[in-house]
């Protein structure tokens, strides 16, 4: 049986999606929606389907939904298609605030649907080298550092406006948070610097974070660093152990005191694969047909929003603060 999908939101990610789930024979995607009709009937023009005049027209025709909107919007339209009974892939960020992420939390549990969130660095080659390492316990991570750069806050026009974007922390750094929860669990606590160097927005972070294990990790993000390669890191420090990731392009790591350095490179995959869109996509077609869980739940979605607002809450205030202390201010 053909999974009829439909994407709301005919933009760049939306455009990545559609491209990967053309090829997956198990997928047909049905119908386009956004709210410049020109954009959506582009996208059905490449891809077939047709151009839904509404996302209500589109929840007719589908099975399941791809959410690609803008981030202010993901718990509007998500919890649209929640109600309809259809199976949910969202973009990240899950939700912008915390009273939001619990709202659409509870009621993506309660559905019994799918609901998958687009956190896709977690797919991505040199994070499951990195992933796997950890598993197998050929890596204990013992100190971490890592960094999450923007080049620039121009491109898209409104990426700076934060009553668009929910705060430069729900933009490109949202992967950080993610993959700090992925590879070394709940955070104890966080203590933040930060300030503003443009639009009033809080746009220059360094972070410390405690993880209930009692590893401690530091985190670098500043959004006008231009694309110096490489702009996303990860360092993590084992016992006499290093293994470092250069963006998605590639892993090195040294284990042991005279070990020589592996590296992997992935630079030549296509970016949907090294930045892992094709297996993010693949396993929420086989949590379709019933092969395996979402990859990423709503759950996890929450779990990094609440980190986020615990981050801006210890920026603002200048003092740490633990996990689960938030002070609600919506």
């Amino acid at each position: 049986m053909l999974h009829k999908t439909g994407i709301v939101g005919a933009g760049g990610v939306g455009c990545i999606h559609a491209a990967i789930l053309a090829k997956d024979s198990r997928v047909k995607l049905q119908s386009f929606f956004d709210i410049e009709a020109a954009r959506a009937q582009t996208m059905a023009s490449r891809f077939g389907g047709h151009a839904a005049r509404s996302i209500e027209e589109l929840l007719q025709e589908c099975d399941a939904v791809f959410v690609c909107t803008p981030n202010t919007t993901h718990e509007q339209v998500a919890m649209k298609v929640l109600e309809a009974g259809k199976h949910v892939f969202c973009e990240k960020p899950f939700a912008l605030n915390l009273d939001s992420a619990t709202r659409l939390r509870d009621r993506a549990v309660r559905s019994g649907v799918i609901y998958q969130v687009g956190h896709n660095r977690r797919f991505a080659p040199v994070y499951k080298v990195l992933k796997q390492a950890i598993e197998s316990n050929e890596l204990l991570p013992l100190s971490v550092h890592a960094k999450m750069n923007r080049g620039e806050l121009v491109n898209p026009p409104w990426v700076w406006n934060a009553s668009l974007t929910g705060g430069f922390l729900y933009e490109t750094p949202v992967h950080m948070f993610d993959l700090m929860t992925f590879f070394f669990g709940k955070v104890e606590w966080v203590e933040v610097s930060a300030r503003s160097h443009e639009h009033g927005e809080l746009d220059d972070f360094s972070i410390l974070l405690c993880f209930q294990s009692g590893l401690q990790a530091t985190m670098k993000t500043y959004a006008h660093a231009s694309w110096h390669f490489p702009f996303e890191r990860f360092e993590v420090y084992g016992m006499h152990s290093t293994y470092e990731t250069f963006e998605m392009e590639r892993i090195s790591f040294t284990k042991g005191l005279e070990s020589q350095t592996t590296t992997y490179d992935f630079s030549l995959a296509s970016m949907h694969e090294k930045w892992g869109y094709i297996e993010e996509d693949r396993l929420f077609v086989d949590a379709l047909e019933g092969k395996s869980a979402a990859p990423v739940t709503a759950d996890d979605g929450y779990n990094v929003v609440e980190l986020i607002e615990t981050c801006y809450q210890s920026a603002r205030e200048g003092t740490r603060v633990s996990s689960g202390a938030l002070v609600r201010k919506y």
